[in-house]
């Protein structure tokens, strides 16, 4: 039904191998590798996948402020479409069939010229990356963060204007759950308004931590899915309680912490797409 994985960079900074083993061993079918091309070794990466089993599902950006799609300085943005146009040749190289985009870097609380002019620069980038990206047959999946972290796309909604507005087939928008909780009045009606669009998907719980651990009715969420019908992936992206969780991709953590999150997220979704589908 759903191709489960998790995202590379909430284990820190473990080998990659140790992280693979967890996930094979709890029956995870990939895993979704944090988006820094310039330190990729594919054929390595190929090979320790193939050892396990796993395939590499999606490749998650890393949007610093130099990697600003919106940003109204055309360096600045030319920079950032050519790092996905980078993520892009990653995820054709290891097999991915999404790059998760963010418009504005986390940390960029409001815009340098104004939020028009801005959103246009996220248009026009978007474009250009994603008629490359469709070139490859990858997919970009426009990820809106809460408000807390950045701004000009905080809602799933937001994310498939913009993605209407680009107008790309290989442009479309994913969900993260933990940002649903703060930005979204029904996680369950915000996805079945972007369905058509709907390309990726995160998974935390409320508290950031792993799926069944807080208070997201997980029940719905995933009986939305399966109604919707989504069969796309299903991406694992739970933290230790840290204050801030981007510090989290240089810690490091307790592997046994890390055990327990990879089994309670699977075993708990897999569950519920099971009684889903009945």
């Amino acid at each position: 039904m759903f191709t489960y994985s998790a995202t590379q960079w909430i284990f820190g900074n473990e080998e990659l191998e140790t992280s693979l083993r967890r996930l094979a061993r709890f029956g995870y079918d990939g895993v979704e590798l944090a988006g820094e091309p310039a330190k990729l070794d594919a054929a390595a990466i190929r090979e320790r996948l193939g050892e396990h089993r796993l395939v590499c599902t999606s490749i998650c950006g890393i949007y610093t402020a130099e990697r600003d799609l919106s940003h109204p300085d055309p360096t600045v943005r030319g920079n950032a479409v050519r790092y996905v146009k980078d993520c892009v040749d990653m995820a054709e190289t290891l097999g991915a069939s999404v790059v998760i985009v963010v418009p504005t870097p986390v940390g960029k609380g409001g815009p340098v010229t104004t939020r028009r002019e801005e959103w246009d620069n996220a248009v026009a980038s978007l474009r250009e990356a994603g008629v490359y990206a469709e070139s490859k047959r990858v997919r970009l999946a426009i990820e809106a963060l809460n408000r807390f972290e950045t701004y000009l796309v905080n809602t799933l909604d937001v994310a498939n204007r913009l993605a209407e507005e680009v107008g790309v087939a290989s442009v479309g928008v994913m969900a993260d759950l933990f940002h649903m909780n703060i930005e979204e009045r029904s996680s369950s009606r915000a996805l079945r308004d972007v369905a058509p669009r709907l390309m990726h998907v995160h998974i935390a719980d409320n508290t950031r931590e792993a799926a069944g651990l807080g208070q997201t009715d997980f029940a719905e969420v995933v009986r939305t899915l399966v109604e919707i019908g989504y069969r796309g992936n299903v991406t694992m992206e739970f933290l230790p309680r840290v204050a801030n969780p981007y510090e989290a991709a240089e810690r490091s953590g307790s592997e046994r912490l890390y055990d327990e999150y990879a089994k309670q997220s699977i075993d708990h979704i897999r569950e519920l797409a099971r009684r889903a589908a009945v």
